[in-house]
């Protein structure tokens, strides 16, 4: 998942899962409306869920994630001692999301008892908590439905719309092997592992490689109607082809530096190498 992803995936720690990871920090940017946090940086993510000193951040995060899982209102906190309750019945209904997770029963048994989990627990129980309020939380799917009608409009009147206008996109927009990617905004990636039934469809392809076939690619994209695809050839045009340019224009200055080097380490000058493919001339006249 490619995605530097605002470097939550190059932030996490080997000790969890870098993937379960960028997916809770991608809900909170994304639904920060929805789920109160202060988080902003994949660095305070990280700081939260690896901390052994103080844990106070981790309870609220936590928390915060439990109501709206339970899909509570933002500012309707739970009280501590109601964690095992609230867990029991979330396990009850969503058990099937915790295969391939690392929970054991004593992080859902209290409160206490989750923040004194591995950093490897406490972030695949609170991507849990995260998939469940993605699915069940009225007020995120409200969310998406909105940006999803607003972009369906954008695109109908071909108005000119940010891509950082949008919250997510409701499908898939590529798949690695098993691996599903959702883009929430413009800039990180939330990661869903799961068996594909399609194939073919969906799949990354190599496009381009050398500056002619990005230019081609980018009048490609220029010519079709919507705005999107127009967007995306013109950072082609004014980020993608010039690095290429550039760095053609590097690999030719390297190549001739070479070349000298190469030359003046055999002591054969350019000069000399041409004379000795002429023909020797006799000045000799017979008398």
């Amino acid at each position: 998942m490619s995605p530097s992803a605002n470097s939550a995936t190059e932030l996490a720690n080997v000790s969890y899962s870098p993937a379960n990871f960028a997916s809770i920090f991608a809900v909170l940017t994304t639904f920060a409306s929805v789920i109160p946090s202060s988080i902003s940086e994949p660095e305070e993510l990280n700081c939260i869920v690896t901390s052994t000193e103080s844990t106070d951040q981790l309870k609220d995060l936590s928390l915060n994630l439990l109501a709206s899982a339970l899909n509570r209102k933002p500012k309707s906190r739970l009280p501590e001692d109601q964690w095992s309750r609230h867990c029991a019945v979330l396990a009850t209904a969503y058990v099937y999301l915790l295969k391939g997770l690392e929970v054991p029963e004593e992080a859902a048994d209290s409160l206490e008892g989750f923040v004194q989990q591995t950093p490897a627990v406490r972030v695949d129980f609170l991507y849990w908590l995260c998939e469940i309020a993605l699915m069940d939380n009225s007020s995120i799917k409200h969310l998406v439905d909105t940006e999803a009608e607003k972009g369906r409009r954008a695109t109908a009147s071909n108005e000119t719309a940010s891509t950082d206008d949008c919250l997510c996109r409701l499908q898939p927009f590529a798949e690695i092997s098993k691996q599903r990617y959702w883009l929430f905004g413009s800039k990180t990636r939330q990661f869903y592992l799961e068996s594909v039934s399609q194939k073919g469809k969906g799949r990354f392809e190599l496009l381009a490689q050398t500056v002619d076939e990005f230019n081609s690619v980018a009048a490609e994209l220029r010519s079709q109607r919507y705005h999107a695809p127009k967007e995306l050839a013109d950072r082609l045009a004014s980020e993608v082809v010039p690095y290429l340019e550039a760095q053609v224009k590097k690999r030719v200055r390297v190549e001739k530096a070479l070349q000298r080097h190469a030359i003046a380490n055999a002591h054969v000058h350019i000069y000399e190498t041409r004379t000795r493919k002429r023909q020797r001339v006799n000045y000799c006249t017979d008398p």
